[in-house]
């Protein structure tokens, strides 16, 4: 059996076709070149518990980005086109190691963001370093989550010490010194939370605990705080409860002049589940209250329920600016666009760069009260 061998004068005359059909094709039927199908490519990830226990916060700060990234900006982002892709990490730390190197893997990812909890956050950070991903955290406050070495991670939101940090200099300004303090707190994982850490905080200030109590919203124990806080008298009182609960025993203990000079509210929602669960609602004068974020007096449309939504909003700004300074949209000049960002933002002023700040923006929380017309006055920093 003899094989088809083709000639060279064949094979130049299939060449010599092939070259003319091609010419004869409308140049908008043709296919995209690759360098033009990476650009229509180009991803953010937003990864987020949008399942599981966590969903509610994985949600509300997803509606943060979204109006964030929602928002007309004054710029062309080097006239590219992003695909925002909002990813599952099902507050799961092994299923955000996975999305990272999967995501680093495809290369079409410039940026990604998000994993507010602790674990995955943190894990999210080890991943990037290793991946050489730029990596945004948003809505996690453990300290060790990123360092002077960290050199593809950024973190936006305030380390869990700077509420600390707040309220141990607003103790050391008093005078004369205060000796003790107590501490009611709601029965949420998140309020336990930081009714532990608060029991540590007054430890470390060698405060004596008068009061360490859980609100279990029912009239007897109602009733019972307030009579524990007559008799024990704390100098200091913290409210870490949901608002309407420690809206009820401040008014209350006002009413029978038992409550102490000083009493501090501070949020401990792991997600505001409505529209009244933010610490402004309180509105009562003499209250302090804790708080990671000033709405601002008059705030931009569209307006954000809470400061989770306002984390969220921050960071798709800070996205999008820092793409926008990118020169070629490689992975150093991503890093280089975020090192150099100095900008205001719903969330408050962001700087990732500095003496010891180790790309993270250093973000106070607030202490703040209200007069009697209902004006907020903010007492630290």
């Amino acid at each position: 059996m003899h094989r088809f061998r083709p000639t060279k004068k064949l094979f130049q005359t299939l060449l010599m076709l092939a070259i003319l059909l091609s010419a004869l094709i409308p140049h908008s039927s043709r296919a995209i070149e690759p360098e033009s199908n990476f650009e229509n490519n180009r991803e953010i990830a937003i990864l987020l518990p949008l399942s599981g226990p966590f969903a509610d916060l994985g949600k509300t700060l997803q509606e943060g980005f979204e109006l964030g990234f929602s928002q007309p900006t004054d710029t062309t982002l080097n006239n590219h086109q992003y695909k925002i892709n909002f990813l599952d990490s099902e507050g799961n730390p092994e299923t955000v190691r996975s999305l990272i190197t999967l995501l680093n893997s495809e290369g079409e990812t410039l940026i990604a963001a998000g994993t507010p909890l602790n674990t995955t956050a943190w894990t999210a950070s080890q991943t990037s370093e290793e991946n050489g991903l730029p990596y945004l955290i948003v809505g996690a406050d453990q300290n060790n989550l990123i360092n002077e070495k960290s050199v593809f991670s950024f973190r936006l939101t305030q380390t869990q010490s700077a509420k600390f940090t707040m309220l141990s200099e607003f103790i050391n300004s008093l005078a004369p010194p205060i000796q003790s303090m107590g501490i009611i707190y709601g029965e949420s994982s998140c309020a336990i939370l930081q009714a532990r850490r608060l029991r540590k905080f007054c430890s470390g200030k060698n405060l004596d605990l008068a009061l360490w109590e859980v609100y279990r919203s029912n009239e007897r124990n109602f009733y019972d705080l307030l009579n524990l806080i007559k008799e024990r008298q704390p100098q200091l009182l913290i409210l870490a409860t949901d608002p309407a609960a420690g809206k009820k025993l401040w008014q209350q203990g006002q009413r029978l002049e038992l409550m102490p000079p000083i009493t501090i509210a501070t949020p401990v929602n792991c997600a505001p589940t409505n529209k009244q669960a933010t610490s402004a609602s309180f509105l009562d004068k003499e209250l302090f209250y804790a708080t990671p974020w000033l709405v601002p007096s008059n705030p931009a449309p569209p307006h954000l329920e809470n400061y989770i939504q306002a984390q969220g909003f921050a960071a798709a700004e800070i996205i999008l600016e820092a793409l926008n300074k990118s020169l070629d949209l490689t992975s150093g000049e991503v890093i280089t666009a975020l090192e150099t960002i100095n900008t205001t933002t719903v969330y408050g002023q962001v700087n990732f760069s500095g003496p010891g700040l180790g790309h993270q923006n250093p973000l106070p929380w607030h202490l703040c009260s209200y007069d009697e017309e209902g004006t907020r006055k903010v007492v630290l920093p």
